[in-house]
């Protein structure tokens, strides 16, 4: 009778123990094919690496696309995790970031009627230039936006601002090479082209806000990414989710 006593308390106390917190990550909801939503639901590179390393961790996630700015104040104030970001001086007061999960190849797109001449950041002061709402691209350019150098023109996708470069109410645009190559085959755009020289190689991470304190979460996400870019298993999501349709 004791033992059947304590077995019951052994299950109540179980059965009243909460299930683990799923940990949320937040993706960009129109950066494809790294990051978007299709059907409700997030697609991409970035989620499919992130619910693959979680997978092997055996932790619970949920991944929401969102509009970028969105995510960037979700995350600084630590309800959500933020995924594809880059790093600068001033996310690295607020983030703990992981090991690069990507490297991004940023590109300027220009008109092929309008060269546009790119050695520098400087050679692109007094232009108007195609920007997605809250991304950073560099410290420089970052700046020289801020200060009125270059007229960054925000646009909501990759997509509207190469439009819009085509229309010619800009002068160039920046996009990721994979999603501006994307467009230019498959939405219209051949009269424009990306120029040679690119504006920066970025690397992206997966963060999460210092006061979230999961520097041990973080920690673990490393050691699995390096296990999948050991037996191939991370390039195979690569070429999975970067095919041209």
């Amino acid at each position: 009778m004791p033992c059947l006593r304590l077995l019951a308390i052994l299950m109540l106390c179980c059965s009243a123990l909460p299930a683990r917190a799923e940990t949320w990550v937040a993706i960009d909801n129109a950066n494809p094919p790294f990051m978007y939503q299709q059907d409700n639901q997030p697609m991409g590179l970035y989620p499919l690496i992130v619910q693959a390393v979680f997978a092997r961790l055996g932790e619970p996630l949920s991944i929401q696309a969102m509009p970028w700015k969105r995510a960037l104040l979700l995350g600084a104030a630590g309800e959500v995790g933020i995924a594809g970001i880059y790093k600068n001086a001033e996310r690295l007061q607020v983030f703990d970031y992981s090991a690069p999960i990507f490297e991004e190849r940023l590109l300027l797109y220009v008109h092929r009627e309008k060269p546009l001449p790119f050695r520098g950041i400087e050679d692109l002061h007094g232009k108007r230039i195609g920007v997605i709402r809250g991304w950073s691209y560099t410290e420089k350019f970052d700046q020289a936006a801020r200060t009125g150098q270059i007229d960054a023109q925000e646009g909501s996708s990759d997509e509207a601002n190469l439009r819009k470069l085509a229309s010619g109410r800009l002068d160039a645009v920046i996009a990721i090479e994979l999603a501006g190559q994307r467009l230019l085959t498959h939405a219209g755009l051949e009269q424009l082209e990306p120029l040679p020289q690119p504006l920066s190689i970025n690397p992206t991470y997966l963060v999460f806000a210092r006061a979230a304190g999961q520097q041990e979460l973080l920690q673990r996400f490393d050691r699995t990414l390096a296990e999948m870019r050991q037996d191939g298993s991370l390039q195979r999501l690569v070429q999975q989710a970067t095919a041209t349709p």
